[in-house]
């Protein structure tokens, strides 16, 4: 579930950001293609799968970037990245068929 990227983290601190990229990413199917680069500013992304098909992500570095080892999203499916769960590693996404993924990410002030 997407939820407000500016939730309250605790009873004094709020994430603020003033800058994101919105991204739409074509994935072949059977090719890992890199979503997000490492980033240690990141303070936010989020994951949409606009296909028809399921969609892999895979946080970090790894050679072993097969469909359903991860975080697997279902059509229409999504995954976000907070400071509850914060990552700043490379992203990769994989799929069995040709997909597209709905992306921002977003970035410390």
């Amino acid at each position: 579930m997407i939820v407000n990227p500016a939730m309250e983290v605790s009873n004094t601190t709020n994430v603020s950001f003033n800058e994101c990229n919105n991204l739409i990413l074509k994935i072949v199917a059977n090719r890992a293609l890199t979503v997000l680069s490492l980033n240690r500013k990141r303070a936010y992304a989020a994951f949409i799968n606009v296909s028809l098909s399921d969609i892999t992500l895979i946080l970090g570095e790894t050679t072993d970037r097969v469909p359903n080892k991860g975080i697997i999203l279902k059509p229409n499916g999504s995954f976000e990245i907070t400071q509850i769960n914060l990552f700043t590693g490379k992203v990769s996404a994989i799929c069995t068929a040709d997909s597209e993924l709905s992306a921002i990410e977003c970035f410390f002030t």
